[in-house]
């Protein structure tokens, strides 16, 4: 017994000696071994994840985005997330969502590749713009809702509204229903705030995935139980699995920006008033349809969308790459490449892109004339770009195209009437601090204790 309790000892004292080593030559490798050693940067962050975990999690969940070391350069944006060169995703990224044989979660380069193949006719442009009656029917839905709420004093949280559109039209395109969250009394707001509040959550599931994991392996029985937003979570799983079989059986054939452009609109008088003036040119009747292309191509339309996305960047987060080749990066101080290796994860986000005063002067303004210069479509990357680029992003369009255009075609502000107006939209106690972003989450996160984009329905004078 005495021998196996010495055996054990020296056992323990074998792997704590080796664990003490293993992390002396951690930190010197990471510190001035490693070839990115040389790269600026907080220490710190070079030596443990847990620099990153404490700005993710402590001061102000989600402002890593603003302590850690990404590329910014603009010009590098389409070298990183390049269509012809190997890119794989980070696992570490990708956990966050639990659902890793997920397109969106797939990291190898070429599985995601085979994936994402056969929904890309889906969502090309051509089978988006067949689409367009069914947009047109839900935004005529949220026009009745706007007259049914006319003169009654009620308040509208524009961010509800714009997820409850967006909801129904995907869920109609891919289940082949919907759940009518647009007819719903209040919009179906507990749906939106649930998503956004487990949205909110994803800086914390990067850092600990095994609470995700813990409930992902939890009876759905107990699930229940536990909160009502996980109800409503296994009740929507459940739902979808359901329609998944009907639709099968069946062989049935058949946002936030909006919220950021609302608030710009409604508080910029002259921005809105040659909105209008360049609607009421094309659209000379509203009551008449105006095809998807037509509106794709009024250009103030358009470049008010544009500065939708530039300002509210649709996905903040970081997205990291892995390069299969080594990446050089221009460094213009020494005059000289930085040589970033193959394997390493490189970061960049649309944040940063977007805010860049060299490319966007007055970054913070809501400016639609800006977009008259052709050359800076290259920096707008709310869809990010690449073989990865979000597959959703001509049925955003769409949406975006024909949800603004109907809207403020119909509706003016307290300073802007012009003749045919069906009423007044009026911002409600809401301010810049209401869409201003200041964490990131995966998704933009603007002050705590925001109300969100509040608007009421005034009757025409």
């Amino acid at each position: 017994m005495d021998i196996l309790e010495a055996i054990s000892a020296h056992a323990l004292l074998f792997a704590a000696a080796s664990l003490v080593a293993w992390t002396i030559y951690g930190t010197i490798y990471r510190l001035y071994l490693s070839p990115i050693s040389s790269f600026p940067g907080p220490k710190l962050a070079a030596l443990t994840f847990w620099y990153e975990f404490y700005y993710d999690i402590c001061p102000n969940m989600g402002s890593t985005l603003f302590t850690c070391l990404h590329i910014s350069t603009p010009e590098f944006y389409e070298t990183l997330y390049s269509s012809s060169k190997k890119r794989d995703k980070w696992y570490w990224f990708t956990k966050l969502f639990g659902l890793d044989n997920s397109t969106f979660a797939t990291t190898d380069h070429n599985i995601h590749r085979m994936r994402r193949a056969p929904l890309n006719s889906f969502f090309s442009v051509a089978s988006v713009r067949r689409l367009q009656p069914l947009i047109e029917e839900r935004v005529q839905i949220f026009l009745q809702r706007l007259r049914g709420l006319t003169g009654t004093g009620e308040v509208t949280n524009m961010a509800v509204v714009t997820s409850a559109f967006s909801n129904d039209v995907i869920m109609m395109y891919t289940f082949g229903r919907m759940y009518h969250r647009l007819e719903a009394p209040d919009f179906d707001s507990a749906n939106h705030f649930q998503n956004h509040e487990a949205g909110k959550m994803a800086p914390l599931m990067k850092h600990a995935i095994w609470i995700l994991r813990i409930i992902q392996a939890l009876p759905e029985s107990i699930l229940s139980r536990m909160d009502p937003a996980l109800a409503s979570l296994v009740e929507l799983k459940n739902s979808m699995r359901k329609q998944i079989i009907q639709i099968s059986s069946e062989k049935n054939n058949s946002p936030w920006i909006l919220t950021v452009i609302t608030y710009y609109l409604l508080s910029h008088p002259t921005v809105l008033h040659n909105l209008t003036t360049e609607l009421c040119n094309a659209i000379p009747n509203p009551h008449i349809s105006i095809p998807e292309a037509t509106l794709a191509n009024l250009p103030y339309l358009t470049g008010v969308i544009k500065e939708g996305l530039r300002l509210g960047c649709g996905v903040s987060s970081r997205l990291q790459r892995i390069p299969h080749q080594p990446l050089l990066f221009p460094n213009s101080t020494k005059h000289r490449d930085w040589i970033i290796p193959a394997g390493t994860p490189v970061s960049m986000t649309s944040m940063l892109v977007h805010h860049d005063e060299s490319i966007f002067p007055n970054s913070e303004k809501f400016q639609p004339e800006r977009w008259e210069d052709p050359r800076l479509e290259r920096y707008l990357v709310a869809f990010s770009k690449g073989s990865r680029q979000c597959l959703g992003m001509n049925l955003a369009w769409a949406e975006m195209h024909l949800w603004v255009s109907s809207v403020f075609r119909r509706f003016g502000s307290k300073v802007i009437r012009f003749e045919g107006d069906e009423g007044v939209l009026e911002l409600v106690r809401t301010d810049l601090e209401d869409v201003r972003i200041v964490a990131d989450r995966f998704v933009p996160i603007v002050k705590e204790g925001s109300n969100g984009v509040r608007v009421r329905v005034l009757p025409r004078e």
